[in-house]
């Protein structure tokens, strides 16, 4: 087995993005970022904020402090809507953590829809269609200007 390091600012940075267009998409209601530890806060700050303007979403800093300080980690709730927030928040007030207590989550985070009862009868709806146009994180990273979205032949 070969042995391989992958950047950690980067794979945070990535699943940030990922979640941030299933949130802009309104795939999730809420999502949250990997956890982090709380040193490294200061160096995904401003790219994680920025991602979050691009894709019109909304953060609030979860420093965890019901965990303790030797084992602490962090991670930012993302969201597109208030009501979600509100809910999480509400959920922290009763006590709840996702770090031991995931299932209390689950709705918010829109865990098991795909496949729960009545599924099929959903018909797809965007309550808000993105303000940046096409995934504009991926295409202010991986892309030189004008290149993404593709242009059709």
């Amino acid at each position: 087995m070969t042995e391989f390091s992958v950047e950690r600012e980067s794979y945070i940075l990535g699943m940030i993005t990922a979640f941030a267009e299933c949130l802009a998409n309104e795939s999730k209601k809420a999502a949250l970022s990997p956890p982090f530890y709380p040193e490294d806060y200061p160096a995904i700050r401003l790219e994680t904020e920025r991602i979050a303007s691009e894709q019109g979403i909304s953060l609030w800093y979860e420093q965890n402090k019901d965990i303790p300080p030797s084992k602490r980690v962090n991670w930012f709730v993302m969201f597109k809507y208030s009501e979600v927030l509100d809910e999480y928040l509400r959920l922290r007030e009763q006590g709840y953590n996702p770090a031991w207590d995931l299932d209390q989550f689950s709705n918010l985070l829109s865990y098991g829809t795909a496949w729960g009862k009545g599924a099929d009868k959903v018909i797809p709806a965007m309550r808000q269609k993105i303000a940046g146009g096409v995934m504009p994180t991926v295409s202010r990273i991986l892309f030189k200007p004008g290149e993404w979205p593709v242009k059709k032949a």
